[in-house]
Protein backbone atom coordinates (compact mmCIF):
# COMPACT_ATOMS: atom_id res chain seq x y z
CA UNK A 1 0.00 0.00 0.00
CA UNK A 2 1.48 3.10 -0.89
CA UNK A 3 0.39 6.58 0.87
CA UNK A 4 0.18 9.78 -0.96
CA UNK A 5 1.95 12.80 0.10
CA UNK A 6 0.48 16.61 -0.33
CA UNK A 7 1.49 16.55 -3.51
CA UNK A 8 -0.50 12.94 -4.80
CA UNK A 9 2.93 11.64 -5.45
CA UNK A 10 2.98 7.80 -3.65
CA UNK A 11 5.96 7.13 -1.02
CA UNK A 12 7.34 4.61 0.26
CA UNK A 13 7.27 3.44 3.56
CA UNK A 14 11.19 3.90 3.93
CA UNK A 15 10.75 7.44 2.22
CA UNK A 16 7.50 8.58 4.81
CA UNK A 17 9.47 6.95 7.52
CA UNK A 18 12.69 9.34 6.53
CA UNK A 19 10.72 12.16 6.67
CA UNK A 20 9.00 11.43 9.71
CA UNK A 21 12.42 10.95 10.93
CA UNK A 22 14.16 14.64 9.59
CA UNK A 23 10.68 16.37 10.53
CA UNK A 24 10.82 14.52 14.28
CA UNK A 25 15.03 15.85 14.45
CA UNK A 26 13.72 19.06 13.20
CA UNK A 27 11.19 19.19 15.53
CA UNK A 28 13.25 18.18 18.44
CA UNK A 29 16.04 20.68 17.79
CA UNK A 30 13.53 23.59 17.47
CA UNK A 31 11.57 22.22 20.73
CA UNK A 32 16.07 22.03 22.06
CA UNK A 33 16.43 25.86 20.59
CA UNK A 34 13.41 26.81 22.26
CA UNK A 35 14.43 24.80 25.27
CA UNK A 36 17.42 26.64 25.20
CA UNK A 37 16.03 30.27 24.75
CA UNK A 38 13.47 29.53 27.38
CA UNK A 39 16.20 28.87 29.42
CA UNK A 40 18.05 31.88 28.77
CA UNK A 41 15.01 33.39 29.22
CA UNK A 42 14.69 31.91 32.41
CA UNK A 43 17.62 33.22 33.39
CA UNK A 44 17.46 36.61 32.64
CA UNK A 45 14.41 36.63 34.36
CA UNK A 46 15.70 35.49 37.66
CA UNK A 47 18.70 38.32 37.20
CA UNK A 48 16.02 40.62 36.72
CA UNK A 49 14.14 39.50 40.18
CA UNK A 50 17.48 39.03 41.85
CA UNK A 51 17.85 43.18 40.90
CA UNK A 52 14.29 43.84 41.39
CA UNK A 53 14.64 42.40 45.10
CA UNK A 54 18.03 44.15 45.56
CA UNK A 55 16.16 47.25 44.87
CA UNK A 56 13.22 46.51 46.85
CA UNK A 57 16.13 45.97 49.97
CA UNK A 58 17.32 49.01 49.09
CA UNK A 59 14.44 50.82 49.26
CA UNK A 60 13.65 49.07 52.85
CA UNK A 61 16.74 50.65 53.37
CA UNK A 62 16.66 54.16 52.37
CA UNK A 63 12.76 53.93 53.53
CA UNK A 64 14.67 53.05 57.22
CA UNK A 65 17.21 56.17 57.27
CA UNK A 66 14.11 58.42 56.01
CA UNK A 67 12.82 57.19 59.27
CA UNK A 68 15.39 57.70 61.77
CA UNK A 69 16.40 60.75 59.83
CA UNK A 70 12.74 62.35 60.50
CA UNK A 71 12.72 61.29 64.28
CA UNK A 72 16.75 62.70 65.02
CA UNK A 73 14.93 66.10 62.70
CA UNK A 74 11.64 65.73 65.48
CA UNK A 75 14.22 65.22 68.35
CA UNK A 76 16.51 68.32 67.36
CA UNK A 77 13.56 70.57 66.69
CA UNK A 78 12.09 69.51 69.98
CA UNK A 79 15.58 70.52 71.83
CA UNK A 80 15.71 74.00 69.89
CA UNK A 81 12.42 74.64 71.02
CA UNK A 82 13.54 73.69 75.05
CA UNK A 83 17.05 75.93 74.33
CA UNK A 84 16.01 79.01 75.52
CA UNK A 85 13.75 77.73 78.83
CA UNK A 86 17.18 75.61 79.49
CA UNK A 87 19.28 78.79 79.17
CA UNK A 88 17.08 80.62 81.60
CA UNK A 89 17.74 77.68 84.17
CA UNK A 90 21.58 77.34 83.59
CA UNK A 91 21.37 81.38 83.95
CA UNK A 92 19.44 81.14 87.12
CA UNK A 93 21.34 78.93 88.60
CA UNK A 94 24.23 80.42 87.71
CA UNK A 95 23.03 83.69 88.98
CA UNK A 96 21.89 82.42 92.32
CA UNK A 97 25.52 82.19 94.66
CA UNK A 98 25.82 85.63 92.79
CA UNK A 99 22.32 86.97 94.34
CA UNK A 100 22.78 85.50 97.57
CA UNK A 101 26.18 87.03 97.91
CA UNK A 102 25.35 90.72 97.23
CA UNK A 103 22.09 90.47 99.69
CA UNK A 104 24.37 89.23 102.33
CA UNK A 105 26.78 92.19 101.55
CA UNK A 106 23.72 94.61 101.11
CA UNK A 107 23.07 93.46 104.98
CA UNK A 108 26.42 93.63 106.18
CA UNK A 109 26.29 97.25 104.37
CA UNK A 110 23.00 98.21 106.50
CA UNK A 111 23.90 97.02 109.62
CA UNK A 112 27.49 98.99 108.83
CA UNK A 113 25.04 102.14 108.19
CA UNK A 114 23.37 101.79 111.55
CA UNK A 115 26.31 101.14 113.69
CA UNK A 116 28.05 104.17 112.00
CA UNK A 117 24.96 106.51 112.60
CA UNK A 118 24.81 105.31 116.30
CA UNK A 119 28.15 106.19 116.71
CA UNK A 120 27.53 109.57 114.74
CA UNK A 121 24.72 110.00 116.98
CA UNK A 122 26.45 109.14 120.12
CA UNK A 123 29.81 111.35 119.18
CA UNK A 124 27.98 114.14 118.45
CA UNK A 125 25.92 113.75 121.81
CA UNK A 126 29.36 113.16 123.64
CA UNK A 127 28.89 116.63 125.55
CA UNK A 128 25.79 115.88 127.08
CA UNK A 129 27.24 113.05 128.90
CA UNK A 130 28.10 114.01 132.53
CA UNK A 131 31.37 112.48 132.80
CA UNK A 132 34.36 114.92 131.29
CA UNK A 133 36.77 112.07 130.75
CA UNK A 134 34.36 111.43 127.85
CA UNK A 135 35.15 114.66 125.82
CA UNK A 136 37.27 113.98 122.69
CA UNK A 137 38.03 116.40 120.37
CA UNK A 138 38.05 115.21 117.05
CA UNK A 139 40.54 116.78 114.35
CA UNK A 140 38.84 118.94 111.56
CA UNK A 141 39.34 117.20 108.31
CA UNK A 142 39.45 119.64 105.27
CA UNK A 143 36.81 118.74 102.85
CA UNK A 144 38.04 116.69 99.66
CA UNK A 145 37.78 118.22 96.43
CA UNK A 146 38.77 117.06 93.28
CA UNK A 147 41.91 118.19 91.93
CA UNK A 148 42.07 120.18 88.11
CA UNK A 149 45.51 118.50 86.46
CA UNK A 150 46.30 122.08 84.82
CA UNK A 151 46.22 123.55 88.60
CA UNK A 152 48.52 121.00 89.71
CA UNK A 153 50.84 121.72 87.04
CA UNK A 154 50.49 125.44 87.15
CA UNK A 155 51.03 125.06 91.11
CA UNK A 156 54.37 122.78 89.99
CA UNK A 157 55.77 125.58 87.68
CA UNK A 158 55.33 128.40 90.57
CA UNK A 159 56.90 126.24 93.22
CA UNK A 160 59.71 125.07 91.04
CA UNK A 161 60.57 128.59 89.80
CA UNK A 162 60.39 129.73 93.14
CA UNK A 163 63.17 127.08 93.68
CA UNK A 164 65.10 127.86 90.52
CA UNK A 165 63.88 123.96 88.56
CA UNK A 166 62.48 124.13 85.28
CA UNK A 167 59.07 122.28 85.33
CA UNK A 168 59.34 118.74 83.56
CA UNK A 169 58.25 118.77 79.85
CA UNK A 170 59.02 122.87 80.23
CA UNK A 171 63.14 122.97 79.86
CA UNK A 172 64.98 125.93 78.71
CA UNK A 173 67.05 125.14 75.51
CA UNK A 174 70.47 126.04 75.96
CA UNK A 175 72.20 128.92 74.67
Amino acid sequence: MQETICGGEPVGDSRAESWWVQALAAREQEIQALRERNRLLQSQIDLLELRQEKQHRQIRSYEAEIEQLYQEKQVLEQMIQELPELYRRKLQARLQPIRERIAAIQAENRQLKRELYQLSYRLQHIDQLDAPRWKVQLPQMPPLRRRDPKALLAQEAASSSRLGVAPEGHREKPE
